[in-house]
């Protein structure tokens, strides 16, 4: 600490400037400013840190009088800049744009408890970038000219609000104008609007999330952009609201901002100590830990092992990676819960949403496609086009719920096509052409489309969704209600004792959910697994073998998006016990997943193989192969009868001998006339078309 500090405010910052010295010696501040004048830059970011050891009075002024404070400190940054490097310092580009960046306040305020007792406090908050608008000029000093006599003045601009002179300096003249702005001759600086919103994982539950709007200016602009996790500290100032006459004296509160940061780390914001830490390593040491944290997704739920596992997957993620070619490889995984009305899917996105570190949870009915992924709004004020982020985007590297997917408008549905894949969120309205990261896991709950799943009805009857979105989830799970007296006797026992209250064995959780949340953290953010030799020949082999027997039967079982998945897959497996290296026991956890969630709606009934194409199109091989059967003998007695039309009748005796029953001939009949490919000219006949 300097013992003999100088009088002036000014000198005193000068001093910090100069003299200040870390840990080790360096004077930190000293080489920031020559870097400054190496590189071009404009700003000089100070901790506040820092400064609070060197000069406490100082930080109590920064505190106090902010704006005062902050404008000394800019004038003090330009006269050790003028030491440095005179040039620089004094250029007409740079005039009036060197500015001194406080980092790390202490007065970090929540959104929902900003007050009128901040008002012209230096804050900092942190949360959501929401909404940007595009880059402006804003003015800094006008150059006006009477138009009367021609004098010259020079006004500084303030508070962003255009000033003209009161009145012509001129003696001679003494006129309240008019003048005319000189552009090319004064100075100006890049302005842009953001808006600050509270982070989902806050939100107090049914209230609606609070924001506050921000400008940038200078070097600031572009720092950020909407789905960014940012810490934003400022002067907190009010504008009026409405300019009618007998107006509220109400006023809207925006934040005049010094620093900027964008938090990019994912989970940064869960707090993890070092006794936490411990547990969690030990944790980790468990050979039971995968069961004990499947076992600890919605342990209040009788059963579902395979789905809870499914979640937990989901949850830890596999890497995210960048090939040679630039071309990214994602690491979320995505789900999709079918099931019976009353088989608690929206119970077990509730969970998952409390329990993911970040998570977000909506409802396809309420939700459409720019509330979705994003919006472009025009500002009330100014008029211009803007950016406003969806949930996808605001749940970036996290997970996304959605409930009642099968609600959605498919128009809406659709717009989620490039996000599931990609993870990206493209906007190409108004002028605006811009592209969102969207790194999220997608987990959704849907219902079949008659009511209960029909087992009779291939999935893509059952299930109300385009095969282009049913490609895009790594697993899809179907769950039924079925009547079974033990297991009904167990679950009925099992939800009477939870309700009144009694502990029931494994229906408490092995590991308590704050732990849990902070486990998934600190697994997502240290541990990046990588595929050992053993478990790539292992990864490989069970491809190769599904698609052997796709040669053999003419069936596609496996597409190389399903390996990709497999990989996602086998990646969280080792992530939930914290290893680096993935092996063979991951890749058989990730293969079972899979196997279990084609079984279920990937599987021809009539040949038992595994034929995606059941899943994707309602068809398999076997029934495709009875179709053109059907196709052909049409044309074949088309072309030998008397007439084009042939009698169904006849068709179906054919059919048979080739052991083709009379039902499945009449499904034919109806899609090749849903198709348009054939026609009923009278009743009990067909004509092609």
């Amino acid at each position: 600490m300097v013992v003999d500090m100088p009088s002036s405010t000014n000198e005193r910052f000068k001093e910090f400037f100069q003299a200040y010295q870390d840990e080790n010696g360096r004077h930190t501040y000293v080489e920031q400013v020559q870097k400054m004048s190496l590189e071009g830059l404009l700003s000089l970011y100070v901790n506040y840190d820092d400064l609070l050891r060197f000069d406490p009075e100082l930080a109590r002024l920064l505190g106090e009088e902010p704006e005062e404070t902050i404008k000394i400190a800019d004038d003090a940054l330009v006269e050790v800049l003028k030491i440095e490097d005179p040039i620089y310092a004094a250029s007409e580009e740079t005039k009036g744009l060197f500015h001194v960046r406080f980092s790390n306040l202490p007065d970090l305020v929540d959104l929902r408890r900003l007050r009128s007792v901040h008002l012209g406090n230096l804050i900092a908050v942190e949360g959501i970038v929401i909404r940007q608008t595009v880059v402006k000029p804003l003015l800094i000093e006008g150059v006006f000219q009477c138009v009367r006599c021609s004098q010259v003045h020079y006004v500084r601009q303030e508070g962003g609000y255009y000033t003209e002179p009161a009145k012509c300096v001129n003696p001679n003249c003494g006129k309240n104008g008019p003048f005319n702005l000189i552009t090319e001759q004064s100075t100006y600086t890049d302005h842009q609007s953001i808006t600050v919103q509270e982070r989902p994982e806050n939100l107090p539950p049914g209230q609606i999330p609070r924001s506050v709007p921000a400008r940038l200016v200078g070097d600031l602009v572009d720092t950020v952009r909407a789905g960014d996790r940012a810490v934003v500290a400022g002067i907190l100032r009010m504008k009026i609201k409405g300019m009618q006459k007998g107006r509220m004296a109400t006023f809207d509160p925006w934040l005049d901002v010094n620093f900027v940061s964008s938090r990019e780390k994912e989970f940064e914001e869960i707090d993890i100590d070092p006794d936490t830490e411990q547990q969690i390593l030990a944790l980790s040491t468990d050979i039971n830990i995968h069961r004990r944290i499947v076992r600890s997704i919605a342990p209040s739920i009788y059963g579902m092992e395979t789905i809870k596992e499914a979640l937990a997957t989901v949850l830890f993620g596999g890497v995210s990676r960048v090939a040679p070619d630039g071309m990214k490889q994602r690491g979320e995984s995505n789900l999709l819960m079918i099931g019976d009305p009353g088989v608690a899917k929206s119970q077990l996105l509730q969970y998952v949403h409390r329990l993911a570190p970040r998570g977000l949870l909506t409802s396809g009915k309420a939700s459409s496609a720019a509330g979705l992924t994003a919006a472009v709004i025009r500002d009330s004020e100014t008029g211009d086009f803007g950016l406003e982020a969806g949930a996808l985007v605001l749940a970036d590297r996290g997970v996304c719920m959605i409930d009642e997917f099968d609600k959605m408008n498919p128009t809406d549905r659709s717009s989620i096509h490039e996000s599931m894949e990609q993870q990206t969120v493209s906007i190409a309205k108004a002028g605006i052409v811009a592209q969102l990261n969207a790194r999220t896991a997608i987990i959704a709950a849907a219902n079949p489309r008659f009511g209960r799943y029909e087992e009779s009805r291939p999935p893509v009857e059952n299930i109300n969704l385009p095969a282009t979105i049913l490609s895009r989830f790594d697993l899809i799970y179907v769950i039924k209600d079925e009547p079974d007296p033990d297991t009904d006797r167990r679950m009925a026992r099992h939800i009477l004792e939870l309700r009144r209250g009694h502990v029931i064995e494994d229906t408490e959780p092995t590991i308590e959910m704050d732990l849990l949340r902070k486990y998934i953290s600190f697994a997502k953010q240290h541990v990046q697994p990588a595929l050992t030799d053993e478990a790539m020949e292992r990864i490989e082999q069970f491809y190769l073998n599904l698609r052997k027997e796709s040669d053999e039967s003419s069936a596609i079982a496996i597409t190389p998006r399903y390996l990709e998945a497999i990989i996602r897959l086998s990646e969280s497996q080792a992530r939930m016990a914290l290893k680096e290296d993935v092996t063979i026991d991951h890749v058989e956890a990730a293969i079972n997943l899979l196997r279990a969630s084609l079984e279920q709606v990937g599987r021809d009934p009539v040949t038992g193989r595994v034929d995606i194409d059941f899943l994707l199109s309602g068809t398999t091989k076997t029934s495709r192969s009875k179709m053109q059967i059907i196709i052909d003998i049409m044309k074949e007695e088309s072309r030998v009868g008397s007439s084009d039309v042939v009698s169904i009748r006849r068709i179906k005796e054919l059919a048979k001998e080739q052991n083709i029953d009379e039902e499945f001939v009449d499904r034919v009949i109806t899609q090749l006339r849903s198709n348009g490919e054939i026609y009923s000219p009278s009743d009990g006949f067909v004509k092609l078309a």
